[in-house]
């Protein structure tokens, strides 16, 4: 999948950029409809996500029933779902043209959808969008398939000789004998085969035309080649292109190669989808030139994560340098940031001083609470960003930088940007990628989590791994953490301090988890003095119970409780319906 994503990475750009002005996204899932991959304008974020279009979100037919990303998948088919034709009633304003990519063994490797959250009432006005997005996923597919056999002897082939350098239409792997590899799905279809059918088969059997001369084609300045199917004498024209050669690494180039140290990543990603997603995304586009975002809540260890990602480029030799925007006093900022030439102020030190940007020349510059920064030093920012170079206060030299940009907040930057509090081009320039960090309460590795946090913090204090009492863990795993991981590892450690180093019990731990605890307990079922309960009635009345326990520790979050149970949340629902199971979200 990953070979995929980068393929057709390039595709979705280019599409987006046509059609993005018509207020479109672009969405590729894989193929079990998470959206793994997605484009769009940063300030429609608020109500794309209130329309379930963003990074992570599901389009299967079981979780959101008829939709484009489904249906494509189900039937393999380009399709547009337009408007009242969605099941959920929430994206019935919404059209979505989709369309699948199909691996060289005819099944779905992922899906790529165009959606834009108003259009006209017509369907007919989604006909083009629908054809560019065919058109994109044939593209993505074909670019796979010629990186996936760069090591084969392949065919591009095509019905008109002007057209078959731009427009390939077929394409064939064949291994040093002239047998196949592997087809493309177009020339499957134009030949009425199935990949088990042709796979194996000579290429002598298929066209009229010696391997020999093929091979000397793709050694030679290519040419078109004028063949002929044998099965239904149709012509065709082909370009043969050679094996690629591999270059020797010699050990003077091998220093210069730069594998990721993903490690810090993997660890602070856990056992959670949405924090495995975001360690994915970075390894992609570390060292790509590209600013990284991270949003989420305080606490979410929005700093630990830009650290890793510092720690998988190749600048991990150089400094980390860390600033948090909203600590610094607007009086000040302007020279930790860029620094000052001697007396350059008043209290200046006599030599002057590097900034912050200057400190971290080769390495990462992180930008805490980027969404605090005051407009002034937006337009200072921006400059350096744009010229690559600083200007000192008080001097008039610029020094050159280079630096990897990785900025947080928990701030909404587009509300900022719309209240003119932040800047719009800065904007755009820090948004290459946005990674949103999910808060410890939606994090379905909880439990693995807080163990791991246990040991390390019963480590750090006492020189052993911490532990806890089954009674503790289930009131730390309850707990819903406002603070998030902060919050959690400071708890840790005062329990562990409280308890002298031994496991921590319930009273260890403050009145307010001790608390939720309790409140997340059932209540205690009622004596019954009058005629027995019927077994019906009794199993049902404990479903119930257990129902309501599951959903009261996982905040009556019904997607967690599902994932927790393991069955989808529309099983939940009817189970809720039947048992007369009501959330208190809905009771108010």
């Amino acid at each position: 999948m990953e070979d995929l994503l980068d393929v057709a990475r390039s595709g979705m750009e280019s599409l987006f950029l046509q059609i993005r002005d018509a207020g479109y996204v672009i969405l590729l899932t894989d193929a079990h409809g998470v959206a793994v991959d997605f484009i769009s304008n940063p300030l429609l974020d608020r109500e794309l996500r209130q329309a379930g279009l963003y990074l992570g979100s599901c389009w299967s037919e079981e979780t959101e029933g008829t939709c484009a990303v489904a249906l494509a998948n189900l039937e393999q088919r380009s399709i547009t779902v337009h408007h009242e034709e969605h099941f959920r009633v929430p994206y019935r304003t919404l059209s979505c043209s989709a369309a699948p990519l199909l691996g060289v063994d005819g099944q779905v490797q992922a899906v790529l959808d165009a959606s834009a959250l108003y259009s006209p009432d017509d369907k007919r006005s989604q006909h083009l969008v629908l054809q560019m997005v065919k058109s994109t996923a044939r593209l993505i597919e074909n670019a796979q398939f010629l990186k996936q056999f760069d090591r084969n002897l392949v065919l591009r082939l095509a019905g008109r000789r002007d057209f078959l350098e731009v427009a390939t239409e077929g394409l064939l792997a064949l291994d040093e004998e002239g047998r196949i590899v592997a087809a493309n799905q177009a020339f499957l279809q134009s030949v009425g085969r199935t990949p088990a059918m042709l796979t194996g088969a000579h290429v002598e059997d298929v066209f009229n035309a010696r391997m020999e001369r093929l091979l000397g084609a793709s050694l030679a300045h290519p040419e078109p080649l004028a063949l002929r199917l044998l099965h239904s004498g149709e012509r065709c024209f082909a370009l043969a292109r050679g094996p690629r050669k591999l270059t020797p690494v010699t050990e003077r180039q091998r220093p210069m190669l730069h594998t990721p140290d993903d490690k810090a990543l993997r660890e602070l990603a856990g056992n959670d989808a949405s924090m495995t997603r975001n360690a994915q995304q970075a390894l992609r586009v570390v060292d790509k030139g590209l600013a990284i975002l991270l949003q989420g809540e305080s606490g979410t260890g929005k700093e630990a994560f830009a650290k890793a990602i510092h720690e998988a480029s190749t600048r991990r030799s150089k400094a980390f340098v860390a600033v948090n925007c909203a600590a610094i006093p607007d009086t000040l900022i302007e020279s930790e940031l860029f620094g000052y030439k001697e007396g350059a102020f008043t209290g200046a030190r006599s030599k002057g001083a590097r900034g912050k940007v200057q400190q971290a020349h080769g390495g990462t510059l992180f930008l805490d609470e980027i969404g605090d920064m005051p407009l002034a030093m937006q337009t200072r920012l921006l400059r350096v960003l744009a010229e690559r170079e600083v200007t000192p206060l008080g001097s008039e030299t610029s020094v050159p930088v280079d630096i990897q940009i990785v900025c947080a907040t928990h701030r909404d930057l587009n509300e900022l940007v719309a209240n003119g509090l932040f800047r719009l081009d800065l904007f755009y320039r820090l948004n290459g990628v946005t990674l949103a960090l999910p808060s410890l309460h939606e994090r379905t590795d909880k439990e693995g989590l807080i163990r791991q946090l246990l040991q390390e913090e019963g480590r750090s204090l006492y020189a052993r791994a911490g532990t806890a009492s089954p009674h503790a863990l289930a009131a730390l795993q309850t707990y819903h953490w406002p603070g998030n991981i902060r919050q959690l590892k400071n708890i840790l450690r005062a329990a562990l301090a409280l308890s002298g180093g031994e496991a921590i019990e319930l009273e260890h731990l403050p009145l307010d988890i001790q608390g939720a605890m309790r409140a997340s307990l059932p209540p205690p079922r009622m004596l019954s003095i009058g005629l027995p309960a019927s077994p019906v009635d009794a199993a049902a009345g404990s479903e119930r119970d257990d129902l309501v326990q599951v959903l009261r520790a996982h905040h009556w979050n019904i997607t967690h409780a599902a994932r927790s149970l393991g069955i989808c949340r529309a099983t939940v629902y009817r189970r809720m319906q039947k048992l007369g199971i009501v959330s208190p979200n809905q009771q108010a």
